[in-house]
């Protein structure tokens, strides 16, 4: 009997829900292939099984091929080694196009058959003459995937102002809001420098303590 696990492809995407046929033995935590519908292939780490029912049915985007094996790791490193002369070129035709317009990273799909641009702006972008640009250089889909300053560190990384590498960058995967109350409310300095993180927003970890200190005000 099938079962329905989610796949994390990239560190800024959405966990992804794939069926796991019968008979592979993927634990979690272990890097598997999955096709996709229209035949992409990818690979990604598997984080949670899904328990569904009669009520719950999730919506199932791909198929979880293998295990990676040697091969695939190998093919894997080429792509991730692929993507600095990608990048490079997609710079360069930004740059020519004028775009306002930062790139952040570039993926290959396992396959080769899509390449993923992910960049940050401060509003919506033309770019479909850049994308006509990019499709004749590399001869494959191409997609362009918009991300926010807090997912331009979770893909970087770094170290926070702990001397810890960044939550965003290890195990984070979905953003809280935070706000400025989560800062009053743990009597913190207004120092910028002091409740900010690299990406430029308000620490994520303040929210990790927030329930406690709105009990403690609770409790009073």
């Amino acid at each position: 009997m099938e079962k329905i696990v989610q796949i994390q492809t990239r560190r800024v995407d959405k966990l992804i829900n794939c069926r796991l046929p019968d008979g592979l033995n993927i634990a979690r935590g272990d890097y598997c292939i999955v096709e996709f519908a229209q035949g992409t292939q990818d690979y990604g780490r598997l984080i949670f099984f899904v328990e569904s029912s009669g009520f719950f049915r999730p919506t199932v985007v791909g198929k979880v091929l293998r295990s990676v094996t040697e091969e695939d790791w190998k093919v894997i490193n080429e792509n991730r080694q692929r993507k600095h002369q990608a990048y490079s070129i997609a710079r360069e035709k930004i740059q020519l196009h004028g775009l306002p317009m930062k790139l952040v990273d570039v993926e290959y799909s396992f396959d080769r058959s899509r390449i993923t641009f992910y960049y940050w702006a401060e509003g919506r972008i033309d770019f479909r003459k850049l994308v006509r640009d990019l499709a004749g250089i590399f001869n494959c889909r191409i997609e362009m995937r918009q991300i926010g300053l807090r997912d331009e560190a979770k893909l970087k990384g770094g170290c926070g102002i702990c001397g810890e590498l960044l939550c965003c960058y290890r195990w984070l995967r979905d953003f809280e809001s935070i706000t400025m109350r989560m800062v009053k409310n743990q009597k913190l300095p207004l120092d910028v420098n002091k409740i900010t993180g690299l990406c430029g927003r308000l620490l994520c970890c303040l929210a990790f303590e927030e329930n406690f200190y709105e009990d403690k005000s609770g409790n009073k």
